[in-house]
């Protein structure tokens, strides 16, 4: 499976910061880890699967 890299920004205080996840997996709410407040998505990149992945699907 592919991955993901969200590009975050906090509602409440602004502050930015980049998270990957495996696609696998459940995205969920990610908490600013300065004030505590939900953050947005301004951004997503998808990588593309290896080889070795492609081969097993």
């Amino acid at each position: 499976m592919a991955d993901m890299m969200f590009d975050l920004v906090c509602q409440h205080c602004g502050r930015r910061e980049q998270k990957r996840w495996e696609t696998r997996k459940s995205v969920t709410v990610t908490y600013c880890g300065f004030c505590k407040h939900g953050m947005s998505v301004v951004g997503i990149a998808f990588f593309a699967a290896t080889q070795r992945e492609q081969a097993a699907a």
